[in-house]
């Protein structure tokens, strides 16, 4: 039976090849040193290729990112929130003027819904002939957060800004569940860039 140290000098591939001397290996060194260096340029060139296909991919990644920012630009090219409001002054609660009437209200810092929260915006007639209301549709997500703050609100101002003004502020009856109307007295043009707006358009 043979011992560790045979089996290792026997699986040793290198164990059978004759022994060089000083002069030969020196030899067999330099000729390694001499050799054109092809080798490191391949790695150099794997380097390049790799980084500019991650450029492209960044390049692609990117244009989406932004294409989907300029959405989002458009879409808030008319800023619609929904705020809870109070007809006095508390902590914590901002003074502003409702748009066309000398009214001021309080409004709270949270916003209820946004224009990610609207499903349709469509022009509606409103009290005259020459002037025009928007109608606005919530989506299941809009129309649940409407619903549970319209429904602990009832007797309070509820605010609908429009590009950070106060259209209008009813006093809620009932709580809202699907849709709302911004009462604004616009005429047809303005009524419209509202909608589109709104919706991003």
């Amino acid at each position: 039976m043979k011992t560790l140290p045979d089996l290792l000098r026997d699986a040793d591939p290198l164990g059978y090849e004759p022994r060089r001397s000083a002069q030969e290996r020196r030899t067999s060194r330099q000729a390694i040193l001499d050799s054109p260096r092809v080798v490191e340029d391949v790695p150099r060139r794997r380097i390049v290729i790799v980084s500019v296909v991650a450029l492209i991919l960044i390049g692609i990644a990117g244009s989406r990112y932004w294409s989907r920012v300029a959405v989002d630009v458009v879409a808030a090219a008319v800023r619609f929130e929904v705020r809870l409001a109070e007809e006095n002054p508390a902590s914590g609660l901002r003074e502003a003027v409702v748009s066309g009437a000398d009214r001021t209200i309080y409004l709270h810092q949270e916003t209820v819904v946004t224009n990610s929260d609207i499903a349709q915006a469509h022009v509606i007639q409103g009290d005259a002939a020459s002037r025009f209301s928007v109608t606005v549709t919530f989506n299941a997500d809009g129309a649940a957060k409407m619903f549970r703050a319209s429904q602990s609100h009832l007797g309070r101002p509820l605010a609908i800004l429009i590009d950070g003004e106060v259209a209008i502020a009813p006093v809620l009856r009932s709580p809202i569940r699907t849709s709302a109307i911004i009462s604004g007295n616009y005429t047809r043009a303005e009524a419209e860039k509202i909608a589109a707006g709104i919706l991003g358009r």
